[in-house]
């Protein structure tokens, strides 16, 4: 009896001792780290900086999780995304993950050393990996309430979708072409999936940000994010190939990605009328305002949210569709059909009539004028050729 109490006794101190071992080597890890090491700071699949974070179970990747998989209608590839986040063990001086796909553990990484702003990895080829943590203050980072995420094509497969995500957690999402779903749906996220979003989003601060990013090169995918506080545009972020500061790349991930974690409904197409491949743009005076692509779709989710009336108005707008020119080759979404041919459509910036063939006529009444609400007219420009 003593000797199996004293096995006992020295197994449950192994375990104990191990235990404290790794919840100590997990509070030093606790928080978030960019990886700085020089080549290695971007991922080879998406291009991404490359930066991660701990919290007591989970690692978060900050480029996510995704799958190749072969898009059924055009025969290309393109990603399935599985979230950003997978437990994590410490055993001795390792760490191991599970495998989003398949609940298996595998071995990620050794420590080499890890003091309070530093970090340095091995994995298994034994390169040693650099990171330091990163500070943020979100107290500075203005607030918004809806975030609406457009990518158009590239000379690819780059996913075209128009995403909002709303601070009371619902969510309208687009698929245009090189996604998983097509068409439009509405859901509702969880208030841990609708915060992690903003807050990735408050990371990046975009009052700090540039309205614009670009790359030197042709034919990239064209990524806007327009931010909504109590209904007006405060701020859109057009980045051409991805060009913007790390944190903001960062959040294009949970955000782009979070309509494969939700229940979808399908949504009309024509409710209200919004044809894909083209954005809306405001005619006046031979002038033209043309809305950015999210700025366009934050446009559709206001008049689906907006009464139908019957009334008239001094129409001082008419309202355009620019053409989608970003490169997006064959239409990966052929099958979607307008119930009904346009005509034209008038608007006041508060009223906008749909006016169709067959004398059908669809007005819809926003309550305010989109136009003054959201823009200056200095945003009026003389428009070019292949936009009238």
């Amino acid at each position: 009896m003593l000797i199996r109490l004293s096995i006992y006794s020295f197994l449950v101190a192994i375990t104990i001792s191990c235990n404290n071992t790794e919840n100590l080597s997990k509070q030093k890890l606790l928080g978030e780290w960019e990886l700085i090491t020089e080549n290695s700071a971007r991922n080879k699949l998406t291009n991404f900086p490359f930066g991660i974070g701990f919290t007591p179970d989970s690692v978060e990747f900050f480029d996510g999780f995704v799958e190749e998989v072969m898009d059924s209608i055009t025969g290309k590839d393109n990603y399935q995304y599985f979230g950003n986040f997978t437990p994590y063990k410490i055993q001795s001086d390792s760490i191991y993950i599970k495998n989003v796909l398949d609940d298996s553990w595998s071995y990620w990484s050794s420590f080499v050393k890890v003091e309070q702003d530093t970090l340095i990895l091995t994995g298994k080829d034994s390169t040693e990996l650099k990171y330091v943590r990163i500070h943020y203050n979100l107290s500075e980072s203005p607030e918004f309430d809806q975030i609406i995420h457009s990518t158009t094509g590239c000379y690819g497969s780059c996913p075209m979708m128009d995403i909002s995500v709303n601070q009371d957690v619902s969510l309208l999402f687009q698929g245009e072409g090189y996604t998983n779903v097509l068409g439009f749906f509405g859901g509702r996220l969880t208030k841990s999936q609708t915060e992690y979003i903003f807050n990735k989003f408050r990371k990046a601060n975009i009052s700090n940000l540039d309205n614009n990013y670009e790359v030197g090169h042709t034919d990239d995918t064209e990524i806007t994010t327009t931010f909504i506080k109590e209904g007006r545009i405060i701020k859109t972020i057009s980045d051409y190939g991805m060009a913007g500061p790390k944190e903001l790349i960062w959040a294009y991930v949970p955000i782009s990605g979070v309509y494969e974690q939700v229940a979808l409904d399908s949504i009309p197409n024509d409710e209200p009328f919004y044809p894909k491949l083209h954005y809306y743009t405001f005619l006046k005076d031979s002038l033209i305002l043309s809305l950015k692509k999210s700025e366009s779709f934050y446009l559709w989710t206001e008049l689906r949210d907006s009464q139908t009336v019957d009334t008239s108005f001094m129409a001082t707008y008419e309202l355009g569709f620019r053409r989608n020119y970003t490169y997006w080759g064959p239409d990966p979404n052929e099958k979607r059909q307008h119930e009904r041919k346009l005509r034209k459509v008038d608007t006041d910036g508060r009223y906008f009539s749909f006016h169709f063939e067959n004398d059908v006529t669809v007005t819809y009444d926003l309550g305010y004028d989109f136009v003054d609400k959201n823009f200056d007219r200095k945003d009026f420009r003389k428009p070019e050729s292949w936009e009238l």
